[in-house]
This record gives C-alpha cells, sequence and structure tokens, in this order.
C-alpha cells in the first residue's frame, strides 16, 4: 500500500495560513521526496508572524509568486491519490488541510491518516521526547528540521524503519498490530 508523508509550515498561529508543504512518498518498497511547494498564503492569513519566520525560516518576500494553495491542492492530492496518509503530531497537519480547504472554499478531501508520533511513543516507549527530530535522530535519519519536505521525509523514515524492525511490511497490519488508530478526515 501507498503511504504518504506530510507536513505543512504556517504563517502565523493560523492553521489556514499554510506557507510550505512536503509529501514524501512509499511505495512498492521505494521512498521517494514526491513533492515540496512554497504556497502564497491567502490574504486573509497571509501575515507572517516573527515567531514563525524563526521556526521555519520562510519571509513573505519569499511566497509573493508561490502559487496559491488551491493551485497546490491539485498536484498534493495527486501525488498523495490512493495513499494511507501519515504526518508527525496529525492534528497539526490534518487542521492545517482542513482549515485551508475551508478558507478557500474547497471541500476537504476524504483521506485516511494517522500520527507517527503516537507510533513513535508506542514504540520506543523508554526515549525522553518523541519530537519529529529526536526520533530522527534516534533512527539515524537525516533531517532539515522545519523544512516540509525534509519533515515529511523524517516522518515517512519513521513509519519505513518501524516496519523494518518488526518485520511486518503491510502498513495496515503493522498499524493493527502496533495498536495505532487509522482516523478518517
Amino acid at each position: 500500500m501507498k503511504i504518504a508523508a506530510i507536513d505543512f509550515e504556517t504563517a502565523n498561529q493560523s492553521p489556514a495560513s499554510v506557507c510550505s508543504v512536503g509529501i514524501a512518498v512509499y511505495e512498492d518498497g521505494c521512498v521517494e521526496n514526491a513533492y515540496y511547494s512554497l504556497i502564497r498564503p491567502e490574504a486573509n492569513v497571509s501575515y507572517f508572524s516573527p515567531h514563525n519566520i524563526m521556526i521555519h525560516g520562510i519571509h513573505p518576500e519569499e511566497v509573493e509568486d508561490a502559487p496559491d494553495f488551491p493551485a497546490v491542492f491539485q498536484e498534493m492530492m495527486e501525488v498523495m491519490d490512493g495513499a494511507l496518509v501519515c504526518a508527525h503530531n496529525a492534528m497539526f497537519d490534518m487542521n492545517c488541510l482542513k482549515a485551508s480547504c475551508r478558507n478557500c472554499g474547497i471541500p476537504v478531501p476524504s483521506l485516511r491518516y494517522f500520527d507517527t508520533l503516537a507510533l513513535s511513543r508506542r514504540l520506543f516507549p523508554g526515549l525522553p521526547h518523541h519530537r519529529l527530530n529526536d526520533m530522527c535522530e534516534y533512527l539515524n535519519v537525516e533531517l532539515d528540521h522545519h523544512h516540509a519536505g525534509s519533515d515529511a521525509m523524517g516522518c515517512l523514515m519513521i513509519v519505513v524503519q518501524s516496519m523494518n524492525l518488526s518485520g511486518i511490511y503491510d502498513v495496515e497490519e503493522f498499524l493493527r498490530t502496533t495498536g495505532i488508530k487509522i482516523h478518517s478526515l
């Protein structure tokens, strides 16, 4: 089964203020950086908070000529077509997707997803922290933290390496075995 890991960065506190997205895909035993784009936030959520800029390093002038969310959404959905989606702290990324769709008048897509933060906590309970950067360091996964493309790849590699450790390569069976719930958006 195809797995697509997604990560958003936002311009400010609004989950609709997405300013970049990354998607990494695992299919037929292959991992690929499938998609990355800067996004020009919609006018009503376009303010860039200094705090958010400090985290991800994306400045307003960098997204002036970037595609808007409706254009990026179409490409994202093509990349994620048929995939079981995952994200690290999935509630954040799923809220970004829902809020951005609603803000632009796009129907919220129907997709199935799971949370790699919950998976990390379940499989590695002895670690002091389960943040994406901590998990990638523990699993020796290269990470440019808060770059959406790199974060998506890091998230995906948590899943791939965890399946490798378990010896279970069917993701749905793996999630059932580990007790990780698949949610619906």
